[in-house]
């Protein structure tokens, strides 16, 4: 790329579905020599372009790529939203999974707490990995004040990616006995 024999401060990347204007894809000079692409349609074709950015301003446009075609994430599925029951000093959630998560992939989930009367988050949970259509797990007193109202929210956690969070339980109050 010319950029009047200046050093490169930056570079602004561009893409286009196919026979269609250019977008630039960033507002600021990407400084590194990589970036990520966000709200890319699975299955549609796109190319990209950049020019490089000097203190004469930008050089010429890179060669056009060949056409990329960006797949479905590896992102698991909306959990149901948890159940949620007090048994004693404790709160058990059960929810139900997708049927593309169900019974074939060993999931983590990562279970969200609030306070229903602030609606502030007070606690974040992590389960085993867990398959199924249904899942359960119990939050034990420890996590837990007396006497409080709650509500929970899930999430399925695979290898790379956090699932989107389901949608709050019913509030439930935890027992005001003994807690540990």
């Amino acid at each position: 790329m010319l950029t009047g024999g200046l050093p490169v401060t930056g570079y602004f990347l561009e893409v286009r579905m196919a026979h269609l204007p250019w977008t630039r894809v960033n507002k600021f000079p990407i400084v590194d020599t990589k970036g990520k692409v966000k709200r890319l349609h699975p299955g549609i074709e796109y190319e990209f372009r950049l020019t490089a950015l000097s203190d004469n301003g930008c050089g010429e446009y890179s060669t056009v790529t060949g056409p990329v075609i960006p797949t479905t994430e590896n992102r698991p599925s909306q959990p149901g939203s948890p159940l949620a029951t007090v048994n004693g000093t404790s709160v058990n959630l059960e929810w139900s999974t997708s049927y593309a998560d169900n019974h074939t992939r060993l999931l983590r989930y990562v279970i969200r707490g609030r306070e229903t009367t602030t609606g502030r988050t007070v606690m974040y949970a992590f389960t085993d990995g867990k398959a199924g259509p249904t899942i359960c797990h119990t939050l034990s007193n420890g996590m837990l004040k007396p006497g409080t109202p709650y509500e929970f929210a899930v999430a399925a956690c695979n290898i790379s990616r956090l699932g989107p969070y389901s949608s709050y339980s019913q509030s439930v109050q935890t027992s005001s006995g003994d807690y540990i």
